[in-house]
């Protein structure tokens, strides 16, 4: 939990003293005016797209998790989802939701083998569906980096983006090679071998063999349901599109003129791509320097500083404020899933 607390504050200080420091000169009264004349239908507009955008991610989870649990409802999956969404925003490259949305699928009577390949099918489809909708923004988007001096952001974004290739490539990987997948639990159980007997190793490692038996199966019978991963698409590129657009409702909120309304989905895009490689939870520091650096070619100081924080709170402190209610029930508890989470990103 003080690891949890210690990532949330980090993330805080972060994002706050970039925003201090870099718009140091901009007149806090000035801002303030601003904030207060912003139209709050828009920045409504934005929550609900945000709010459709985590409904989306559930509806995949809850149609991959009823292919193999049946008594899995609409309400378990969506706080499921929001469970992972605030573990990722609190942990490096969003390492710890799965670990707690792997937890919770347990809770609800799905075999952790099971539970794991439905993560796994999820996380592929999302990937691959960032990776062929990013590739559409930059073919057609390119080009407003290059109105500007920002020529090494221009190459951190293509490296975001080459980075989401690997890992979609790493991933299908896993899934589809049962010895690749052998190779890496074995590896990670080694070590434990040195403070276990040699009985209930070869047991560990035994439940453990079973677990990617039941994972290998499931993943191979649904990467073959094109039905699922049709539909599964096609919601994961509803979802990512309405998370682009979150930007426009917060100008149009704050009475940005003359808005370009591509040029804004593809700077989110780019933030994305240029955020997945800060190791700070949530790209903290990585993603105000980007949003600032883009949409700074297009907006005034006063503007800029007003839709940094407006779209930082939609976009990314929301998921910890909504996240924690996930975890405020009868049957999953902070602290387990907590546990869950701190158990994988200590690996």
């Amino acid at each position: 939990m003080k690891n949890r607390l210690f990532n949330i504050i980090l993330v805080f200080t972060v994002s706050f003293g970039f925003i201090v420091y870099h718009f140091r000169t901009v007149d806090i009264a000035t801002v303030w005016d601003g904030l207060k004349n912003t139209n709050v239908f828009w920045l409504l507009g934005g929550m609900l797209a945000m709010f459709l955008y985590w409904l989306l991610e559930a509806l995949v989870l809850h149609r991959i998790s009823r292919k193999v649990n049946s008594r899995q409802s609409v309400r378990q999956s969506f706080k499921i989802t929001m469970a992972g969404q605030f573990f990722n925003t609190i942990t490096p490259f969003a390492s710890g939701g799965q670990p707690a949305q792997l937890y919770m699928l347990n809770k609800t009577g799905m075999d952790v083998g099971a539970g794991s390949s439905v993560l796994l099918i999820k996380f592929i489809v999302y990937q691959a569906m960032l990776v062929i909708n990013s590739l559409i923004v930059l073919l057609f988007g390119y080009h407003y980096l290059l109105n500007g001096d920002i020529p090494k952001l221009s190459i951190m974004i293509i490296t975001g983006f080459a980075l989401n290739v690997i890992v979609i490539v790493a991933l299908i990987t896993v899934g589809k090679s049962k010895g690749v997948a052998s190779f890496i639990v074995h590896l990670l159980l080694k070590p434990v071998c040195f403070f276990m007997k040699k009985d209930k190793y070869a047991a560990l490692k035994n439940t453990a063999d079973q677990k990617l038996h039941s994972f290998h199966l499931e993943s191979t019978r649904m990467s073959f349901d094109m039905k699922l991963l049709l539909q599964c698409s096609v919601l994961t590129t509803l979802q990512l599109w309405l998370f682009f657009s979150i930007p426009y409702f917060v100008l149009q909120g704050v009475g940005a003129p003359q808005l370009d309304v591509f040029q804004i989905i593809a700077f989110h895009s780019f933030i994305i791509m240029f955020s997945s490689l800060i190791p700070i939870p949530g790209g903290s520091g990585g993603a105000e320097l980007s949003f600032s650096l883009l949409f700074g070619l297009i907006l005034d100081p006063v503007t800029l500083v007003l839709s940094l924080f407006l779209w930082r709170f939609i976009t990314y402190y929301s998921c910890i404020l909504f996240g924690s209610f996930s975890l405020m029930s009868k049957e999953e508890t902070a602290g387990s899933l907590v546990a869950a989470a701190d158990a994988d990103t200590k690996k």
